[in-house]
């Protein structure tokens, strides 16, 4: 029914961009490909590489995951509630400093979610009586001081931007292509609130990105230069959805942001359902990153609501 309603109010009127927020192209990193990628994940990377669980949550199966595939079907799923998660995760270089992978929660949502841009019948329909929040975006800074360099989108769906008022309106945040400005009928119904999280003023960042190294590849950035962070254009859960490949100390992280939403999907590479803009574009990109993965000893895969590794259970604090 949620998703019927949302079809209907999208469909009363013109295709909008997701935010009315500009942004402006920007020449950062390097240019790079794909084959450079395994090479450079030797040895112990510099980066300290850290996930933060922001919240649980729980939203529908439906837009998680592609009910429809053959899969989904043999397995039984149901278009039920799904427990999932909000994360950020942080990258401290030492050489560059810290910068965040999507925001987390901002301190308003849970100290005065009245106040919050989600609201009304924009919070039912994404169950936010469902949200339970345990670290605020504000509170984890207090407690691991340190200037924050810039911000990177795995792309701006409200749950990946839910963040930002917590962070100083002078720091870069970083998005992929067409990001922003990509219109979607369904920005109808979300602009209002992606504006009021990005209120600032802020001018997003666009990451230019080369054309990529070969056919069914993503485009690439090394964004340090140095071979320890590099940036995958992967389109098609929205248009400018990113990807990213930590050279941590921990060894190889791979994240996927909403290219794939679940633990489930991930292992058996079932893309997202009604949540996903383009489903081909979204075939494509998780195809790729499942198969490149795959080349990767010891990758530790962090899909965009639930851990890859935590053998069917959420993650703890």
């Amino acid at each position: 029914m949620k998703h019927l309603l949302f079809l209907l109010l999208a469909s009363l009127g013109t295709a909008c961009a997701i935010t009315s927020t500009p942004a402006q192209l920007v020449e950062v990193g390097k240019p790079s490909r794909v084959d450079a990628i395994k090479p450079a994940l030797t040895g112990q990377g510099p980066i300290q590489f850290r996930k933060v669980v922001a919240a649980n949550w729980a939203a529908d199966r439906g837009g998680l995951i592609q009910l429809e595939d053959p899969k989904a079907k043999a397995a039984g799923l149901k278009n039920e509630l799904e427990d999932i998660q909000i994360y950020f995760y942080v990258i401290d270089h030492p050489t560059f400093g810290r910068y965040l992978i999507d925001t987390g929660i901002e301190s308003t949502m849970k100290e005065k979610p009245e106040d919050s841009p989600v609201g009304g019948m924009m919070a039912r329909f994404m169950n936010m009586d469902k949200l339970v929040i345990h670290q605020t975006t504000r509170d984890w800074m207090r407690q691991n001081p340190g200037p924050i360099k810039g911000v990177f989108l795995t792309h701006m769906h409200l749950d990946h931007i839910m963040g930002v008022p917590d962070l100083d309106p002078t720091i870069p945040i970083f998005i992929g292509p067409e990001e922003s400005t990509h219109k979607e009928f369904r920005y109808l119904f979300t602009r209002g609130a992606t504006d009021d999280f990005l209120e600032g003023p802020r001018t997003l960042s666009e990451l230019n990105f080369p054309e990529p190294a070969a056919p069914g590849e993503p485009a690439v950035i090394d964004f340090f230069g140095d071979q320890s962070l590099f940036v995958l254009s992967v389109p098609g859960h929205t248009e400018g959805s990113l990807a990213f490949v930590v050279h941590s100390s921990a060894g190889p992280q791979l994240i996927t942001g909403d290219t794939c939403h679940t633990r489930w999907g991930w292992e058996q590479n079932v893309t997202p359902g009604e949540f996903t803009e383009d489903a081909d574009g979204n075939r494509q990109s998780l195809d790729f990153l499942k198969q490149f993965s795959a080349t990767l000893p010891g990758v530790q895969v962090h899909p965009g609501h639930q851990s890859a590794t935590a053998a069917g259970k959420l993650e703890t604090l």
